[in-house]
């Protein structure tokens, strides 16, 4: 499965953290340093092991950490129409 940007989103980077806002009900989401990279990753498409191997590479966590953490982390802005399964 991959992971992009929802496209009816709308974000900004600034000082290292996204502000995403989500159309459909006009929230501001605030995302943390690890959602805002795999935030960056989604414009181009990531899956859960990229995503799971970009946080190894920047928080030096295990790769079974990493691949739970980002397995989670990736659904949540689903959830939350951030980011959309393609």
């Amino acid at each position: 499965m991959t992971y992009r940007r929802h496209p009816q989103t709308a974000g900004r980077v600034i000082d290292g953290l996204a502000f995403v806002v989500t159309a459909d009900d006009n929230k501001l989401h605030t995302l943390n340093a690890a959602a805002t990279r795999l935030w960056e990753l989604a414009a181009s498409g990531c899956t859960v092991e990229a995503a799971a191997d970009e946080l190894v590479r920047c928080y030096r966590v295990d790769r079974a950490t990493a691949r739970e953490d980002a397995a989670r982390c990736l659904a949540e802005l689903v959830g939350r129409r951030i980011l959309a399964e393609a």
